[in-house]
């Protein structure tokens, strides 16, 4: 029982072990949780060897609300079923219910596993809970809401990494900076959840690409970063820009209209570059600052580059 209090697994494992158990012991078909997370309530059930999660905004008029309300244990019969409060120290977490199609009722032995079994239900279910929390808030603090990509402080992290592996062991890297072009044009025309559509292809598009070593963020804006490991040359590191240009490129369908916005793509290569961060990105934002001047020299505008169109 010691190890669904420390071991990291997650929440539905918890629950199905703790059924699980509880099986062993009492003749069970249905075995159901409920904890309060936040202002909502989320509901645990194990039905027949099947695991449902579902958050509910109150709490149903139902035995096991019944419990949680006034802290006392029920059992009913015909089909057998007991529901007790489930209780961290003084304080009120949840309710816990099982039931059995099998059994007329419960009888003392059987009630007395179940009501023993409550202050692990409670601890385990709580601390998994909480742990779920905290990787939630870490996932926020590191990622981007929109497309889900790590954001820019998290990617400054992940290449600081791998900059200290090439420092150590001759390891190649290279660093692309991807600006997209014409994105500003189809926020402005077709309004933000167009925008958030393009944003989302590009990052799909981008994930795609990666290998095992690699990473790719979204800076801000309509700005994203990549880091490719084991590439150690200009014409490589040409070629892949070239290539994730042409993903990028394609169109993006959105209520009925296909998008599509052009990409400037700058790069640098460690250690050729440089092996600290704020140079390998100096230099991959200049090289993107001159892609995207040729691209606008070649499209006979010299306002825009990768000219958008909508199709």
């Amino acid at each position: 029982m010691s190890t669904l209090l420390v071991e990291d697994i997650t929440l539905e494992a918890v629950f199905a072990s703790l059924a699980d158990l509880l099986a062993t012991f009492v003749e069970a078909s249905e075995v159901v949780a409920i904890l309060r997370e936040g202002h909502a309530w989320l509901r645990l059930a194990w039905v027949d060897g099947h695991f449902r999660r579902s958050v509910l905004a109150e709490l149903p008029a139902d035995p096991l609300s019944t419990v949680i309300g006034d802290g006392i244990a029920r059992e009913a019969r015909e089909p057998a079923a007991m529901a007790m409060p489930l209780r961290i120290g003084d304080e009120a977490v949840g309710g816990f219910a099982v039931r059995s199609g099998a059994l007329r009722s419960y009888d003392e032995t059987d009630a007395a596993v179940i009501e023993s079994l409550g202050p692990y239900v409670a601890v385990a279910l709580r601390q998994r809970m909480l742990r779920e929390q905290i990787d939630r808030e870490r996932f926020r603090a590191d990622h981007d809401p929109l497309t889900t990509l790590p954001n820019r402080a998290a990617f400054a992290a992940a290449l600081a990494g791998a900059l200290g592996r090439v420092r150590r062991s001759g390891d190649r890297l290279a660093v692309l900076f991807i600006d997209l072009d014409g994105f500003k044009a189809i926020n402005d025309r077709f309004g933000h959840e167009a925008g958030d559509a393009i944003l989302r292809s590009v990052s799909r598009r981008l994930k795609r690409r990666l290998r095992t070593g690699d990473s790719v963020a979204r800076l801000g804006g309509d700005e994203f970063a990549t880091m490719l490991r084991g590439v150690g040359n200009e014409e490589d590191a040409r070629t892949l820009a070239e290539q994730v240009r042409k993903s990028l490129e394609r169109p993006t369908t959105w209520q009925g209209k296909r998008l599509r916005v052009g990409a400037s793509i700058g790069w640098a290569i460690a250690p050729r570059d440089g092996t600290e961060i704020a140079e390998l990105l100096r230099r991959s934002d200049h090289r993107m600052y001159r892609d995207k001047r040729n691209r606008r020299a070649r499209s006979g505008n010299p306002s825009r580059s990768g000219n958008p169109s909508v199709e």
